[in-house]
């Protein structure tokens, strides 16, 4: 946010009155104070928030080169330019507990994963979800009883109440933000910036567990460039998350943690990744594939914080995550990613961070089976097993509006094959906030 103008200085009065004596000498008489110096006025941002009005601008790069392996070599630029505003409607209008999100963005780049790395996931999380000018959100949450019940519900992400840890986008790689992308990638499970309409239930259970379930369309067709104005809700299948989340180490001096286990159904029909409507490998058969009715897929993952450094968020955070997905349908159906972050390790440097992820990638062995059947029908195609990498930064916070984050990943069977050599990836993050 813009900061408020810096308040004037102000000389306290005894000190003017005994400088007033002394430049007109012993003879003067008592010397009347001069009028305090009017106090400064708020700026307009801070006039807004205080009205309920809460103004957020930001311009976010993710730089990326390959330094060696990959399929190919090069480097990409991608950027995202957001507005954002939050309404809180106790404030602004006499409705307690309510609050309405507007965001709207502007993203445009490359992705050099795509152009020349191969491998499965973006070394530039900020790529996609529409290279053009669109909304982002439109949602009203409502809290009721005591604030231990939420209501939520507009366009706006799954992602956003599901499967995501603090740590996940300190890292420039799409595997750790926003959340695992095997979620994105085996369902239709959303995520920032690609809104769908949907409907979300927070519950408090118990002091620091909390129940969520959701619904929300599955429209992959307001992710293309150029589609993300068109609005209208398409109804025609769903995806179902629920999720049980527990906090702990709440309580003064304790060390907090997160814990998140959850699961979805989505309704779409899906081609199975192998299978014939007989069940024989449909690269042989020449048959269609088998649609699959309903996809599932399940997480848990959580955050820990064990060492402290210092006040707030200031300490060493180890982080794990597991997802599981249907192997009728999914293309990763098993994804591990673990690491650390730690934040403010130095008392002069307590908004820095640094950290160190990790990921394995288990391509479905469904995928693979088929992949041989095309290879012995001569086809040229590379039989996809696993894929790891790895990414260590560092974010040094420079000022209070501006952060630079370098980083370094790490790739081994890129694509989840051996056709290519592994590959190194030096990135940067830019990250303005007005």
């Amino acid at each position: 946010m813009i900061a408020d103008t810096p308040p004037a200085i102000v000389v306290p009065a005894p000190v003017v009155l005994a400088k007033a004596a002394q430049l007109q000498g012993p003879s003067a008489g008592p010397q009347t104070p001069p009028p305090a110096a009017p106090a400064d006025k708020p700026g307009w941002r801070s006039r807004l928030k205080d009205k309920g009005v809460d103004l957020t601008f930001s311009y976010v790069s993710e730089s990326a080169a390959s330094l060696t392996g990959g399929r190919d070599g090069g480097a990409a630029y991608t950027q995202q330019l957001l507005a954002s505003a939050s309404i809180d409607t106790g404030k602004a209008f006499g409705l307690d507990g309510g609050k309405l999100i507007a965001t709207i963005i502007h993203r445009k780049g490359e992705d050099l994963t795509a152009t020349r790395l191969g491998n499965l996931f973006e070394v530039q999380e900020l790529f996609g979800g529409g290279q053009d000018l669109r909304p982002a959100e439109l949602s009203y949450e409502q809290k009721l009883n005591g604030g231990k019940t939420a209501l939520k519900f507009g366009l706006y992400h799954t992602g956003d109440d599901f499967a995501t840890l603090p740590s996940g986008c300190q890292f420039q790689n799409f595997a750790f933000c926003p959340r695992p992308t095997t979620l994105f990638y085996n369902s239709g499970f959303s995520g920032f910036p690609i809104p769908r309409w949907g409907l979300r239930v927070r519950q408090e259970i118990a002091p620091n567990l909390s129940v969520t379930v959701a619904g929300f369309e599955v429209n992959a067709f307001r992710a293309q460039t150029g589609a993300g104005w068109k609005l209208a809700p398409r109804f025609d299948s769903f995806v179902f998350p629920v999720e049980l989340g527990l906090k702990t180490g709440q309580k003064p001096g304790g060390l907090p943690g997160l814990l998140r286990i959850g699961a979805l159904v989505d309704t779409t029909d899906r081609a199975d990744v192998r299978d014939d409507i007989n069940g024989a490998s449909y690269v042989l058969s020449g048959l269609s594939p088998a649609m699959r009715q309903e996809r599932w897929s399940a997480w848990a993952m959580g955050e820990q914080m064990v060492v402290r450094f210092g006040p707030g968020d200031r300490g060493l955070s180890l982080f794990g995550t597991l997802t599981l997905s249907d192997r009728h349908t999914a293309r990763v159906p098993t994804f591990i990613s673990g690491g650390f972050v730690a934040r403010g390790l130095w008392d002069s440097r307590p908004r820095d961070n640094f950290g160190l992820g990790l990921v394995y990638a288990r391509v479905n062995p469904r995928i693979a089976d088929r992949q041989r059947d095309q290879l012995s029908l001569g086809q040229n195609v590379a039989v996809q097993t696993h894929e790891m990498s790895g990414e260590i930064f560092y974010g040094w916070q420079a000022t209070r509006r501006l952060l630079l984050r370098p980083n370094l990943q790490y790739i081994h069977r890129v694509g989840a094959t051996d056709r290519y050599p592994d590959a190194l990836v030096a990135g940067a993050t830019i990250k303005v906030i007005l």
